[in-house]
Order: structure tokens, then C-alpha cells, then sequence
């Protein structure tokens, strides 16, 4: 089967609805499996199995991947960042996923660690203090800080 694309939703705080655009590869029976790491949307990440559960794009996550999203967000434009990004992402066994003008995610393992995620993160963001990073899939996206704990059934 071939990639496509699925808008999936955004939680924001104005209320207001918002989708990003996924790249994902569909699978039997309906639900999908996401390629890449989203710069958005919170509580998914690259290669979790996922359903869509209404037409605004809301979902639900299946099978977890195992995989930790990290978005990059920055002042200024990301594009000369972007290799120093790409080393420290394989040092944790990851990738970047994708960017955009200011902004880049990073897909890595969540057997990379946190407190070594987090060391590697803090030591970039105090390199580049335009820049500040949040997970993607660790904290409810209801909230933005209950952690959703996944991690320890993987």
C-alpha cells in the first residue's frame, strides 16, 4: 500500500480547530500507521498505529511504536540548525522527521532514555537559546502535563 495523507487535530488553547497533515501508511481493516513524527499535533509519534475516531480529525492511538516525538520550535529560521540537529538525533538513535520554516521534529526511541534525551536537549537549546523543544506524545494533550505514561508498556 502506498503513503497518503490524513489531517489529524491539533489541540489548541483558543478553542479554535486546527489539522496537520500526516503522512501515513493505511492499513487493513482501517486504521493507519503515522511515517513521520508530527511538528503539531501532541500524544503521537513515527510508526504508533492509530484510528481515526471522527471527521475533525481526532484519533486514537492503537499500538504505540515505541518512539518519542520531540518538537523543535525556534525564533529564528531552523534551516542552518539542522545538522547539528541531525547529529544529535542519531546519538540517541534517532532522526528528524521533518521541519518548516522555524520549527523541526525529531523521532527517537524511548530506549535512547530520557534523562539522556533531556541532557542532549538542554545542552542544544543552551547552544541555541532561540530554540525550545517539547515532547510530542509524553503529556496528555488535554492538558499539557499529566504524562501518559505509554512508556512503560512498551
Amino acid at each position: 500500500m502506498h503513503a497518503q495523507h490524513v489531517s489529524l487535530r491539533i489541540e489548541s488553547r483558543d478553542g479554535k480547530p486546527r489539522t496537520e497533515p500526516v503522512h501515513v501508511r493505511p492499513l487493513p481493516g482501517g486504521n493507519y500507521v503515522l511515517l513521520h513524527s508530527p511538528g503539531f499535533v501532541q500524544g503521537i509519534a513515527a510508526g504508533d498505529e492509530f484510528a481515526l475516531t471522527d471527521a475533525e480529525g481526532s484519533f486514537e492511538v492503537i499500538r504505540r511504536s515505541g518512539n518519542l516525538a520531540i518538537q523543535i520550535f525556534s525564533k529564528e529560521p531552523i534551516e542552518p540548525l539542522l545538522p547539528t540537529l541531525s547529529a544529535l538525533a542519531s546519538r540517541l538513535g534517532g532522526v528528524v522527521d521533518g521541519n518548516i520554516s522555524q520549527g523541526a521534529v525529531l523521532t527517537v526511541p524511548v530506549a535512547a532514555g530520557f534523562s539522556i534525551v533531556e541532557a542532549e536537549l538542554s545542552a542544544f537549546v543552551a547552544q541555541h537559546p532561540s530554540c525550545a523543544w517539547y515532547y510530542g506524545n509524553v503529556y496528555s494533550p488535554s492538558d499539557g502535563i499529566t504524562p501518559i505514561r505509554w512508556w512503560m508498556h512498551v
